[in-house]
């Protein structure tokens, strides 16, 4: 590493995009720091691909369960299937958890430096990092910027979390309505419709475009 520079690489951003950076730096020698203003693991681990699928592997398994037809014609015959709604949250969060975790250790296992706080670029080579400590800047020869995203609210629509909310509210199931609009089909869209469904929600879709999944 040229003394010049704190690091070989910053990373702002450690979702699975900005992990899989830093282990690839650290394999190949590199002094390496990843910063991360919220959780690790960003939007796949905390709030999209691992809470979605526990829900659709717990909600998908009810649905399995409550279908007496299918079942019957196995010779498979079964009382009520009920399902605590709570649980099936908290099995998605421990996952959640666990992983979280995991992804942590393993940056520290590495000797990747984790720096907690809201980076962004303050100059050439430079970053600017608002810790809970006051603003920090470091050096890098070179900058990765791997920020994740958040849900698309269009303009005029207010959140309240309750009867309008984003994904990021539905993947923790604190409720289950009895009637929810998903506005668009996206696979995420389609996702929690199968969630809800199997659940036992009314859910109607709503796509701007001529056929679902548009962008697939």
């Amino acid at each position: 590493m040229s003394e010049a520079f704190d690091y070989d690489l910053v990373i702002i951003g450690a979702g699975v995009g900005g992990h899989g950076a830093a282990l690839h730096a650290v394999s190949s020698g590199l002094k390496t720091a990843i910063i991360e203003a919220a959780d690790m693991g960003g939007t796949c681990v905390n709030r999209g691909c691992i809470p979605s699928k526990a829900l659709l592997a717990a909600s998908g398994r009810v649905r399995e369960l409550r279908d007496a037809h299918h079942l019957k014609n196995l010779g498979i015959q079964l009382g009520n299937v009920g399902f605590d709604r709570q649980a099936i949250a908290d099995h998605a969060a421990n996952l959640v958890s666990k992983i979280q975790g995991d992804l942590t250790n393993s940056l520290k296992r590495l000797g990747v430096d984790i720096i907690h706080g809201w980076g962004k670029l303050a100059g050439a080579q430079k970053v600017s990092i608002a810790t809970a400590e006051g603003e920090k800047i470091v050096t890098a020869r070179d900058i990765i910027l791997s920020p994740g995203s958040v849900p698309f609210v269009p303009p005029g629509i207010e959140l309240d979390g309750k009867t309008v909310f984003t994904s990021d509210d539905a993947i923790k199931l604190d409720w289950l309505p009895n009637w929810v609009a998903v506005i668009g089909s996206g696979y995420i869209g389609l996702e929690f419709a199968d969630i809800y469904t199997a659940l036992g929600s009314e859910v109607t879709i709503v796509e701007a475009l001529d056929q679902l999944m548009p962008g697939i």
